[in-house]
């Protein structure tokens, strides 16, 4: 099957005026909810139902130097029933000196029936920073797991940092995996979840659960925590 990349940019640079925001194109909307000198805000929607068989989504993301980017999801994504098709969904990621992402993305279901590659790639300059929150959930209500390969690649100033590549059956019998990443930011410890330490210094906490209300519980605090060390985020 060939699949048809709908790829959407998003630029935010810091100008006189304070940041301003380029985005456009592809499968999902961007829209700015505040700008407050280097902090901005945004919010992102389907423009239509996804991920659907033939999908190919692309998102592509610029974080300028000195710019703080807080991205929030407005739905969860749903892989879908494809009936022996495939999708793929990649978010691409650069941030430059001194510029920050925060986002904490609403749950990825990989639907029964569904087949998808997932990317993440993030790219950090050497003081960058990003914190991001990402929840898989293997099969809804009563269904067994879609087939996911879910791969990602962070690397700061050039040099890898982490390089995973998981499968949905990797994580069985959980159906869910929740996760904080912290890259460039304090993170404390979280009683009942796994915390990784990358050699650079970077830190990635880790639930695996059968339920997300459970698996995501013992995290929040740990994002709030997170959170509350990157300055300028009140």
């Amino acid at each position: 099957m060939t699949l048809a990349t709908e790829t959407t940019e998003l630029d935010v640079t810091l100008g006189p005026r304070g940041a301003q925001v380029r985005a456009g194109g592809g499968a999902l909307r961007v829209l700015t909810q505040s700008c407050d000198g280097a902090r901005v805000r945004v919010a992102v929607v389907p423009e239509r139902a996804l991920l659907l068989a033939g999908d190919d989504v692309v998102f592509r993301v610029h974080v300028g130097e000195g710019v703080q980017l807080h991205l929030q999801d407005i739905a969860g994504t749903i892989a879908h029933d494809m009936r022996g098709g495939q999708a793929r969904w990649r978010f691409e990621v650069d941030i430059a000196a001194d510029g920050c992402l925060l986002h904490e993305a609403l749950p990825w279901v990989s639907a029964q029936g569904s087949c998808v590659e997932r990317d993440l790639i993030l790219d950090l300059a050497p003081s960058a920073a990003a914190l991001l929150r990402e929840t898989i959930v293997l099969g809804r209500h009563g269904e067994w797991p879609g087939q996911l390969v879910s791969r990602t690649r962070v690397a700061r100033d050039g040099i890898p940092v982490l390089v995973e590549d998981l499968h949905a059956a990797d994580l069985a019998p959980a159906r869910v995996l929740d996760a904080v990443y912290a890259f460039g930011v304090e993170s404390p410890p979280a009683p009942g979840a796994t915390r990784l330490v990358t050699a650079g210094g970077e830190v990635i906490h880790r639930v695996l659960g059968d339920a997300a209300h459970h698996a995501c519980a013992v995290l929040d605090q740990v994002w709030r925590q997170t959170l509350s060390e990157v300055p300028n985020t009140s």
